[in-house]
């Protein structure tokens, strides 16, 4: 490999760590407050039941004819504690609390994902204009 080739991909790969840079900071930068955050639960692509991120507990049973698993709500997060799966790798996940988590069931085809409606941003908001 000559001079040239080092220098490309030097550059190469400080253009994709400043891009996951600003991807993690603008993550990382929003503000909510505890018990603002909501959890969205889907089953098999269509959504199954929404439920606010509180202090309380409260225990989710979803019974599909994809499987069963139980949710549980607690400490303005979500955990998933049990699954029927045969390897139950969305137990494993494990606690979630922050926007955009999410913990995935593919046997059950269950998705949890954290979001934040109170945000002014989003995945629907526009990236750039050419």
């Amino acid at each position: 490999m000559k001079r040239g080739d080092f220098m490309l991909i030097l550059l190469v790969l400080l253009a994709a760590g400043s891009i996951y840079g600003i991807k993690w900071y603008n993550n990382h930068s929003e503000h909510y407050a505890q018990g603002d955050l909501k959890a969205v639960i889907t089953v098999d692509g269509k959504e199954y039941k929404t439920v606010t991120l509180t202090k309380e507990e409260q225990i989710i049973h979803i019974k599909t004819k994809f499987g069963h698993n139980i949710l549980k709500v607690y400490d303005y997060g979500i955990q998933m504690t049990y699954s029927d799966a045969p390897l139950p790798i969305a137990i494993n996940m494990g606690f979630i609390s922050r926007p955009r988590q999410q913990i995935i069931c593919i046997p059950a085809r269950l998705l949890v994902e954290v979001f934040n409606p109170l945000s002014s941003g989003g995945d629907d908001e526009l990236d750039a204009v050419i």
